[in-house]
């Protein structure tokens, strides 16, 4: 099953998430599951938070969801909002590598 997070950061948590960057890409790396891609969106306009987007390929969403729990930013809080579902996608390019 292919999923995806979506998690937007708190503005007001700018610092914690300067703090604990290199402890996410870390855990990011190092990661039990197969995370097909990752990474932020481009800088979000002023007092808006920047987003960010995991697809990981697993097993059953209750994997991937105990998998974003373990994350530094998402234990910290610095995303304000974190939203995860399973997406099955039915056209593109990467979609033969699957």
């Amino acid at each position: 099953m292919i999923v995806a997070r979506y998690a937007v950061s708190d503005p007001g948590k700018a610092a914690e998430r300067s703090r604990l960057i290199e402890e996410h890409k870390a855990y990011l790396h190092g990661a039990a599951i197969r995370i097909l891609l990752s990474g932020p969106s481009a800088p979000p306009a002023e007092g808006k938070g920047s987003t960010a987007i995991v697809m990981a390929q697993v097993e059953t969403l209750a994997e991937f969801e105990a998998f974003s729990a373990g994350d530094p930013f998402v234990r910290s809080g610095v995303y304000a909002s974190v939203d995860i579902f399973e997406w099955r996608p039915s056209l593109g390019l990467l979609l033969e590598s699957l």
